[in-house]
């Protein structure tokens, strides 16, 4: 992407965040020498990869949602009662019933003492679908060690302990190698687990919809997103996700969606969703945000939310049909 079409604000942070914690350091990885290959041979090689994974994740173009037998359905994300644009609309996700339960928190070290969080959601039983920059580190352009994800997180709690999977492989539409960071069209990921509990939380789909229906009735004001901000809720913030019910899509920048669902960081990979035919579908990702800095009297410094980046759907699919079998 080029920056020079792109507003003159400065992009202040992803929609991903770092929170303070425990962990346990990254274990080093090491590798065998292989010989020097031509150019094409690597690039038949890394296809034919990409072909086996994407077997071995099991993704289809069209994917249909997985409601598991007695797991109740609910539209309420808050069942018990930040580029954030204008006033905060978001509400506390403490609903354990489906669409809620598939969503849930990417977490992974950096450094020491803290760790990147994300937001992403279950599309098969142990498929995450999130964004590339929440499992790849832009700066090293290296996949990030000791990814886990804690599904339908509530108050920092998981229904069970041991559903709290570890991320074994991943699939990502970009390492940023290009020299372009978030946002980005191609900032999408897949990220798969070490146990399918997709088969107890559920799974969601994907629809692609164009542009033009996206921004028009009856999806505008209509959309919901669903992310771990680290902003939200102010009491604890990050360890429940904050939903944004009637938010829309507003048009296209440099390949990427631009939106006015409240969010801040944390929220990378967070779904966008919309109801189609009693259904809720994912129809694009949360990805980045440019935000304003003003003086709101002396002493007082507000940072404003202009505008939320998503990706499409639409490089998704694409990339699936070029490497399915």
């Amino acid at each position: 992407m080029k920056t020079a079409s792109r507003p003159l604000l400065a992009l202040t942070s992803l929609a991903c965040t770092l929170l303070a914690a425990t962990i346990l350091s990254a274990r080093a990885q090491t590798v065998t020498p292989e010989p020097v290959q031509t150019a094409q041979a690597q690039t038949e090689r890394t296809n034919r990869n990409l072909a086996q994974k994407v077997a071995d994740f099991g993704l289809v173009p069209n994917p249909q949602p997985l409601i598991p037998q007695g797991l109740r359905r609910s539209a309420n994300p808050s069942e018990d009662g930040r580029g954030v644009i204008g006033r905060d609309d978001r509400r506390r996700m403490t609903s354990r019933a489906y669409p809620w339960s598939a969503i849930g928190r990417l977490q992974s070290p950096v450094g020491q003492n803290q760790v990147s969080i994300c937001t992403g959601s279950l599309i098969a039983p142990d498929v995450v679908l999130t964004n590339a920059h929440c499992v790849v580190d832009e700066r090293t352009n290296q996949v990030r060690q000791n990814i886990t994800f804690a599904p339908n997180l509530i108050d920092g709690a998981v229904v069970r302990r041991e559903d709290v999977a570890q991320v074994v492989d991943v699939i990502y539409g970009t390492d940023f190698r290009d020299g372009n960071a978030a946002p980005h069209p191609n900032d999408w990921a897949f990220a798969k687990l070490d146990r399918p509990i997709g088969t107890i939380y559920g799974t969601l789909a994907w629809t692609s919809l164009p542009l033009s229906q996206l921004v028009n009735r009856p999806y505008s004001g209509q959309l919901t997103l669903a992310g771990y901000s680290g902003d939200f809720p102010a009491d604890n913030p990050g360890r429940t996700a904050g939903v944004h019910v009637g938010c829309s899509i507003l048009g296209e920048v440099e390949g990427n969606i631009i939106h006015d669902c409240d969010t801040t960081g944390g929220s990378s990979g967070g779904p966008i969703l919309a109801q189609i035919n009693g259904e809720f579908r994912i129809v694009a990702l949360n990805s980045a945000e440019f935000t304003r800095t003003y003086e709101d009297g002396p002493g007082q410094r507000v940072r404003e939310g202009v505008v939320n980046y998503g990706v499409k759907i639409d490089p998704i699919v694409a990339f699936i049909r070029q490497f399915a079998r």
